[in-house]
């Protein structure tokens, strides 16, 4: 799934869900975060360490071709190992769901059911 597609997921803390379906109102939005497993997070700091040491290898063998007029790479390789390591803890993370069978019309149909028809749902645009 594209990291920018995004599914609603019905969440239900307490029972505030049922009481917005129950009194026909708009549920609360409840955005879900995963946390960033220390494997994943690891990985990806090595990864970008050795993407960053790859690039000043790069910069020092072209300065021993073409002399000290080249730069060392790390004006370059610096911004994009802080963007990296940044990101190996705090980027968004896809999380898993398990959707309805039948999608968002198996969803209406199951609330109208359940609300004897008191909750209309409007269709996102």
């Amino acid at each position: 799934m594209p990291a920018d597609r995004r599914a609603p997921v019905a969440a239900d803390a307490g029972r505030g869900f049922g009481t917005a379906i129950a009194e026909s109102t708009e549920p609360r939005l409840l955005e879900l975060h995963r946390a960033v497993p220390d494997d994943e997070a690891d990985a990806e700091t090595r990864s970008a360490v050795a993407a960053y040491e790859a690039e000043l290898t790069l910069f020092a063998g072209l300065r021993v071709l073409h002399g000290r007029g080249v730069p060392d790479g790390a004006e370059f390789a610096g911004p994009v190992l802080t963007r990296r390591l940044d990101a190996a803890r705090t980027s968004h993370r896809p999380t898993w769901a398990w959707p309805l069978p039948g999608g968002a019309a198996e969803w209406t149909r199951i609330a109208h059911e359940h609300t004897a028809g008191r909750w209309e749902h409007d269709e996102p645009s």
